[in-house]
This record gives C-alpha cells, sequence and structure tokens, in this order.
C-alpha cells in the first residue's frame, strides 16, 4: 500500500518551521547581549541612523533586482515579483549556518514556476561569487583612503589590484578554479556566461556595495560624528571586507561575530575603541531590522496577491453560473 505525499504541504510545513527557526534563533541572541545593546544604543543618534538605514533597504531591493538579471540572462527567469519576493523570503537563510537555507527557499518558487532548478542553482552560486567580487573592488578602491601613511608608498600595487581584478572576473579563469573545487565537492561549479555579461553584473554588484558603503558611513556619523567626509569610501572599504569574512564564514550564521571583529578593528584606525565597538553592534541592527522588515513585507505582499486571486476565481466562477 503506498502513501501519497502532499509535496505543497510538505513543502509549506518546512516554510514554517524554518521562519520559526530563524524566529527562535534572533531571539535568542538579541536577548542574550540585550544588556549591550540597550547600553550602547543610549548613544546614537536616531534621526542620523533611521537615514542610514534607508541606504540598507535600497540595497536589499537592488540585489532582489540583480538576482532577477542573473536569472533572466541565464534563461530561468520567474515573474518579477516572484523573484524578489523569493529573494526576500531567502534573506532569513541568513540566520542559520550555511547557505543552503537561502537557496532552498527560493528553489520553492521557482520551482512552482518550472523553471529549469538547475540553472536555478548556478545562478545563486553567480550571485554569491559577484557579491564577494563587487565587496572586494570596494575594498580595494578604499586603499586609496587608508587613514595613515602605511600605504603611501605601495598605491602602485593597489591600481596593479586593480587592474588584476578585471581580468579575473573572466569567467574562463573563474570557471578553472570552480572545476578544481568541483572536484572536491564532486559538483558542477562553472559559471556559464560571456565576459560582457560577467562584467556588466559585477560592476552592477560594485555600485550597489558603493550604496550600502555609503549607508554604513551615514550610520557611523550617527555613532561618531567627528569621522571626515574623507573617511567615507574607506568606512565604505571596511563594510566590504568585514561583508567578504561574514559571507566566507559559513559556520556562523549571518558572519555573527566574525563581521563585527573586522569593523572593529578597522574602525579603530580613525576612532577610539569604544566608538568602533559601539557602531560594530548597532550595525547588527542596522542590517537585522530591514532584514525582517522586507522579509515581514514580502510575506504580507504575498498573501494579500494570494487572496486578491482568489476572490477573482470566485467571481470567475459565479459569473459562469
Amino acid at each position: 500500500m503506498s502513501i501519497k505525499i502532499d509535496k505543497k504541504k510538505v513543502l509549506k510545513i518546512c516554510k514554517w518551521l524554518f521562519g520559526g527557526l530563524v524566529i527562535v534563533f534572533l531571539v535568542w541572541y538579541f536577548w542574550k547581549n540585550w544588556d549591550e545593546f540597550s547600553e550602547k544604543i543610549v548613544n546614537v543618534n536616531i534621526g542620523v541612523f533611521v537615514f542610514s538605514m534607508l541606504f540598507y533597504f535600497v540595497y536589499k531591493i537592488t540585489l532582489a533586482s540583480l538576482w532577477h538579471y542573473i536569472t533572466k540572462i541565464n534563461d530561468c527567469s520567474i515573474p518579477y515579483e516572484k523573484a524578489v519576493t523569493s529573494y526576500l523570503y531567502s534573506i532569513l537563510g541568513k540566520y542559520i549556518p550555511g547557505k543552503v537555507f537561502m537557496l532552498a527557499a527560493r528553489l520553492t518558487y521557482y520551482k512552482e514556476e518550472g523553471a529549469p532548478l538547475p540553472k536555478v542553482t548556478v545562478c545563486f552560486f553567480i550571485e554569491n561569487v559577484c557579491t564577494l567580487l563587487g565587496a572586494a573592488m570596494l575594498f580595494i578602491v578604499s586603499l586609496f583612503f587608508f587613514p595613515n601613511s602605511l600605504l603611501e608608498d605601495y598605491k602602485w600595487i593597489t591600481l596593479l589590484l586593480i587592474a588584476a581584478f578585471f581580468v579575473c572576473i573572466h569567467p574562463k579563469i573563474i570557471n578553472f578554479f570552480l572545476r578544481i573545487v568541483g572536484k572536491v565537492f564532486k559538483k558542477d561549479l562553472e559559471i556559464p556566461m560571456k565576459y560582457t555579461d560577467m562584467l556588466k553584473v559585477v560592476l552592477l554588484f560594485i555600485g550597489n556595495w558603493l550604496i550600502i558603503g555609503v549607508g554604513f558611513y551615514i550610520l557611523t556619523k550617527s555613532i561618531y560624528p567627528a569621522v571626515e567626509l574623507s573617511h567615507l569610501l574607506f568606512c565604505a572599504g571596511i563594510w566590504g571586507v568585514s561583508a567578504i569574512m561574514g559571507i566566507l564564514a559559513i559556520f556562523a550564521p549571518s558572519g555573527l561575530g566574525v563581521r563585527e571583529g573586522i569593523i572593529v578593528a578597522g574602525l579603530m584606525l580613525i576612532m577610539p575603541e569604544g566608538e568602533a565597538m559601539i557602531i560594530s553592534v548597532v550595525s547588527r541592527l542596522w542590517q537585522t531590522i530591514p532584514e525582517l522588515l522586507l522579509v515581514v513585507l514580502a510575506f504580507l505582499y504575498s498573501r494579500i496577491r494570494n487572496m486578491s486571486r482568489i476572490k477573482l476565481r470566485s467571481k470567475d466562477g459565479a459569473d459562469e453560473k
């Protein structure tokens, strides 16, 4: 006797379990560190802080659009609104160690639309590679604005790094290393893109990293008003390199601890250690609040959309009778 499994119900249960797990983890994290948060939030200029947070909203929405663009040029896209919704839902996967939950959240939507899942998986990999490359370029450029004379005589190395960057983003070079990694994990990790497409996507990611870099500088200003405008790109670079290490630290959910440590180490070059630590702690709230709000908005939008469709079907059925 065979038992039929309702895949839709299973997926729905998995969604709720996944969401519940993330909420439990976040509640635990902020409860555990609440004394530290409450003590340091007092010193924040709320108006400037909220303004800086708007840049994070723009950054995330643009990322969702870039994700859709990547799937489009690789022939596995779904309608824009669903692509953005799937991306926003997948944000929750950041708060669980590993990246598999982020991918799983997106695949659910793409499966419903009949998109080729292997291609979507490759697009997810391309997105992560481009995210790292965009952050890397932001950091390299920020070396020109290093706050002391340590790198003054070595700016030519930075220029070489920029030139090497645009050579190394060629898909043939990236695929060479990916094939090596693929053999270790027994997976096909090649990027099926032309250099012109790769260059265009990476430049878009660099532009988006600049948006979040400006936002982080304004966040820094809300806590340490003495930070100079000339430090804008340096602050942006610190955020970029902290994000790189946070992404690579797959053992840490959303790079917890790793990103904060790098932010403190970098900002101590332009401000006292105490202020640098406050910024590192508050920066976690700065990114978590917009991300959770966007997830809630995606949930509400999908619910309203589904209710509208049900009403429309009911109306059509009544008209036919």
